[in-house]
């Protein structure tokens, strides 16, 4: 049995270091959990205190006589059977399973003499001290490193040799070009200080194992001094080794750190790239497989602020150099790679700039993908880069020629007006394209530049609508379509050509639709009856019988009830009307006072005493209505000031009027500024509002109301403005204090 220490060491609490036969001191000790779970991997091994008794299972071990290697020791775990003190080239010790064989562990240890260490002592540790008594990375003569007495006493006494000449010198140095640097021409030389080393050994793509070693071994401070390079290749070594292997503790803690150091040198300041631009988009996408599938909560979160950050350099260090991203060694595919990454939205200027030249002599597929993909990103400019490219492809000819249109090329023309992008480009494109389009996705992008272009594409559009008006293809469409192009054609007058055939088409299949797409679709021909021919208009009114029949009209939901009352009104179906309106006050007072507030002018004159009775019960109506079939939301305070002008010159309404008053009072202050102007406008009248009880007890709360500043008011108030008093008197005015303090302010002002 026996602990194996460092000589004379000492622990904290020791008087004396450790010596023979004495406990305490520094012993090697390892954790028995892990070396007995983790495989061949087992437990590294460490320096740690134990006096007399403690810590036995961790310190302890029983030397055995090697079986292959006559004089040699192994050291066998004294707490677990099996488990052996094993040696790592090139510095590492481990306690290791016998019977997990790994690559390269040694097992059997001789001891020597003391003094034979200086036969196993390198060069490298020899020239160390000489380098390290000068200031980190200064260049040395070469002949004074031949001249220096360790290096004499080491080529005479343990390499039994001359010193070396400069060749020799030479390359030794070439060959350790990890650790030396060396000038040729000025026959010098310098060790390369240790975060220098650190980052030539991460740049030499190194193991993942490499990798947790190296990190193990270095500061925080100084990991965060490394160049991005370094830091990239580094997390694309451990990257790979996630996605094969488990993950291991120090990996992990391996992969933290690295992201740490290279989150904050993002912050830093810019720097010349070290490794080439691709190869850093290369590593942006990497680092996103991290920790594999399930990775540690702090590598999920850093993961993508790497990711984002080695994608900014990638495209920053591209952009820098003369030829851009071409001479950088990127192709348009590339540009898509840049867009899934996070931080697309950061970074999309400067793509969109760099990208341009990519775009030349590419397929229109490949132009598409990187539409696509920016619109989906919300890269806007990086979208308008691939609109303008895929547009000129699309477009052949000189402006005024027509193009071929396949239907593949016509939705591409509406992805670009979906992107919001090149939208005057993209509308001469699909007029010179309208002649030959297939109707339907003529239709589609039509529809897609009407609700974003602007008045300047006024007579393209006109045209488009022409050509697409005069195919007759409506009849073939989707109802959804057909919708759509009634609703955007009843908004906008460049669309006027497009009414009468889609209303034709909807006649023909009206029974067939959705109660709420009938609606819309009747409310928005409301607005363009006048451009409908008296065969359509009676085609649509014959197919809106057949569906608004008493029975069907029970059906409906309270807003599109509501939608059929206005929209018979305004196609002038007086029987049709009369049968919604029927319906509507049949269901009073279990009706939603919105919808009700919507047709109420409409119908107040023919209507008014069953209004005027029904409101009231509407507006003390419970929040949710089960006849209503629906959730039925207050009036707000501005529609109760509309509500109450609209009853404001019916002798009948005494009673509506006076509810109103006492449903205004407490909510007078959340009026806005309409609101406030409409309501002083009644209650200075002598009907309506002016003419209730409450009248008084408005006024003075409307008043107190313009003193008072409103929340929004005050959050939209400059910085430091003076707040106006609030009005605490009992008539809703300041009291006698505030207009004194009032008066004073104003006299220390003047």
């Amino acid at each position: 049995m026996c602990r194996i220490r460092k000589l004379g060491s000492k622990a904290r609490g020791d008087k004396r270091g450790a010596a023979a036969g004495r406990a305490g001191g520094l012993n090697m000790a390892f954790d028995p959990q892990k070396a007995k779970t983790a495989g061949a991997e087992g437990s590294e091994v460490r320096m740690a205190p134990a006096n007399k008794g403690q810590k036995a299972d961790s310190v302890n071990f029983v030397t055995k006589a090697s079986p292959t290697c006559e004089g040699a020791l192994r050291f066998e775990s004294a707490s677990q059977r099996g488990q052996y003190l094993a040696f790592f080239p090139p510095s590492h010790l481990r306690v290791v399973p016998f019977l997990e064989e790994a690559e390269d562990r040694v097992l059997d240890f001789l001891f020597v003499d003391f003094a034979s260490m200086f036969k196993f002592i390198t060069l490298e540790e020899v020239l160390q001290p000489i380098f390290s008594a000068e200031e980190a990375g200064v260049w040395i003569e070469l002949a004074k490193l031949q001249d220096d007495e360790a290096v004499k006493s080491h080529f005479k006494e343990v390499m039994g040799k001359d010193v070396w000449d400069v060749e020799d010198f030479q390359a030794y140095f070439e060959g350790h070009w990890a650790t030396f640097e060396y000038n040729a021409e000025e026959k010098k030389a310098r060790m390369r200080p240790k975060q220098e080393r650190l980052a030539k050994q991460l740049r030499a793509t190194p193991k993942a194992e490499e990798v947790v070693a190296a990190v193990a071994k270095t500061d925080e401070s100084e990991l965060q001094r490394l160049p991005v390079g370094a830091l990239a290749r580094a997390l694309t070594a451990l990257a790979k080794a996630s996605s094969t292997d488990g993950e291991a503790g120090e990996a992990t803690s391996a992969q933290i750190q690295l992201l740490a150091a290279l989150r904050a040198v993002g912050k830093g300041e810019e720097e010349k790239c070290d490794i080439p631009a691709f190869e850093l988009l290369h590593s942006a996408e990497k680092v996103l497989d991290l920790g594999g599938d399930n990775p540690d909560d702090t590598v999920l979160v850093q993961r993508s602020a790497a990711a984002r950050i080695l994608a900014n350099k990638a495209l920053k260090s591209a952009s820098a150099i003369e030829g851009g991203m071409v001479e950088a060694g990127f192709t348009l595919p590339d540009v898509v790679r840049f867009l899934l990454l996070p931080g697309a939205a950061g970074r999309d200027l400067l793509l969109a700039t760099s990208c341009v030249k990519l775009f030349e002599g590419r397929s229109i597929p490949e132009q598409r993908e990187v539409l696509r993909t920016a619109k989906s990103r919300g890269s806007t400019n990086t979208a308008a880069a691939a609109g303008t490219a895929l547009l000129k492809s699309l477009g052949g000819g000189g402006p005024g020629d027509h193009v071929a249109a396949p239907d593949a090329h016509v939705e591409m023309v509406a992805e670009v007006a979906e992107c919001g992008v090149r939208l005057p480009a993209a509308t001469a494109l699909l007029r010179r394209m309208a002649a030959t389009a297939n109707p339907l996705k003529l239709a589609e992008a039509l529809l897609a530049l009407a609700s974003r272009v602007g008045p300047g594409q006024a007579e393209d559009m006109t045209h488009i609508a022409e050509s697409l008006a005069s195919k007759g293809a409506f009849g073939n469409f989707p109802i959804k379509t057909i919708l759509e192009t009634v609703l955007a054609s009843s908004k906008d007058d460049t669309l006027a050509a497009l009414v009468v055939p889609a209303a034709a088409a909807a006649a023909n299949v009206l029974t067939h639709w959705p109660f709420e797409e009938m609606v819309k679709l009747l409310l928005g021909l409301a607005r363009r009856h006048a451009l409908l021919t008296p065969e359509v208009d009676d085609s649509l009114r014959k197919a809106a019988e057949k569906c608004f029949t008493q029975e069907q009209l029970q059906l409906f939901s309270p807003n599109d009830l509501a939608g059929v009352v206005l929209a018979t009104l305004g196609h002038g179906w007086s029987t049709l009307h009369t049968v919604s309106v029927q319906e509507l006050l049949r269901r009073l007072p279990h009706f939603p006072a919105k919808e009700l507030l919507m047709v109420t002018p409409l119908m107040l004159q023919a209507h008014s005493t069953e209004l005027i009775t029904a409101w009231p019960k509407v507006l003390a109506a419970p929040t949710a209505s089960k006849e209503a079939r629906s959730s039925t939301e207050p009036l707000s305070v501005d529609q109760l000031v509309q509500l109450a002008r609209l009853f404001q010159t019916e002798a009948t309404a005494t009673k509506l009027l006076e509810d109103l008053s006492e449903r205004l009072l407490p909510k007078v202050t959340e009026l806005s500024a309409s609101g406030r102007s409409a309501l002083s406008a009644q209650l200075k009248s002598k009907s309506g509002l002016g003419a209730t009880a409450k009248q008084v007890a408005l006024q003075k709360s409307l008043a107190a109301g313009v003193i008072k500043a409103t929340p929004d008011e005050s959050m939209s108030g400059t910085r430091g403005a003076k707040r106006r008093p609030e009005a605490s008197g009992p008539d809703g005015r300041l009291s006698k204090k505030q207009r004194g303090k009032q008066l004073r302010n104003k006299r220390q002002h003047h």
